[in-house]
């Protein structure tokens, strides 16, 4: 189901991601096709939640993110590991998915343990038999840790490859950093707004500024 709409929509249906910067990713949790700490260990995990039946929302999530990967100039599989994970039961006796460079993982009562580790809010809807759930994806550390967010259709290389590269030394993104980049993040074009890298070269040297005048009153 394709929910492209303002924070306030988001709110009202209780349909987003609810960001958990640094949380650990339940490796136990058991799909049909394995635990999902046998991804762990090697690089870092690209991972997409969602469900096989969604016919708009997840297929242009998924084929954005597969863009963006292949634009990164990065190697599956040596430098990350790509997951879809369904939070559809249905899903569980449907014919195994195939697609290059990509995991796919079924089991519903899994992906829901991993869907609230993640924060990634979700909801079944009677009347039309589909999932409300954001658009977006995570990058996991190796070790399965929460290192950064993705929201949107459409992502910027540049940025995932840092993400990538930052996640696979075990590095995280921190609260007021995902704070910054949503506030200035144009979901459908995939990258930020100019004005978030001034934001943040202005916040770099204020804070720069009062370590050099603590550090100053500290040794004068």
């Amino acid at each position: 189901m394709l929910l492209l709409a303002a924070p306030a929509v988001f709110a009202d249906i209780d349909v987003a991601f609810a960001p958990h910067p640094g949380a650990i990713v339940p490796g136990d949790a058991a799909f049909r096709e394995g635990r999902l700490g046998d991804y762990y260990g090697g690089a870092p995990v690209v991972l997409v939640l969602g469900y096989l039946g969604c016919v708009n929302l997840c297929g242009t999530t998924l084929s954005g993110v597969a863009e963006a990967l292949h634009e990164t100039g990065l190697t599956p599989e040596r430098d990350y590991r790509a997951l879809f994970m369904s939070v559809d039961p249905r899903d569980e006796n449907a014919r195994p998915e195939h697609r290059q460079g990509w995991h796919f993982l079924t089991g519903a009562a899994a992906a829901s343990r991993v869907a609230a580790a993640v924060g990634f809010r979700y909801y079944y809807e009677n009347d039309t038999g589909q999932f409300a759930h954001p658009a977006g994806f995570v990058v996991l550390t190796p070790q399965g840790r929460l290192a950064r967010y993705f929201e949107g259709v459409r992502f910027d290389a540049r940025e995932l490859r840092q993400a990538l590269t930052g996640a696979a030394r075990g590095e995280t993104q921190s609260a007021w950093q995902r704070l910054v980049l949503v506030c200035f993040h144009d979901p459908l074009a995939g990258r930020n707004t100019p004005a978030v890298m001034m934001a943040v070269r202005i916040t770099m040297a204020l804070l720069l500024a009062g370590a050099a005048v603590f550090a100053w009153r500290h040794w004068r």
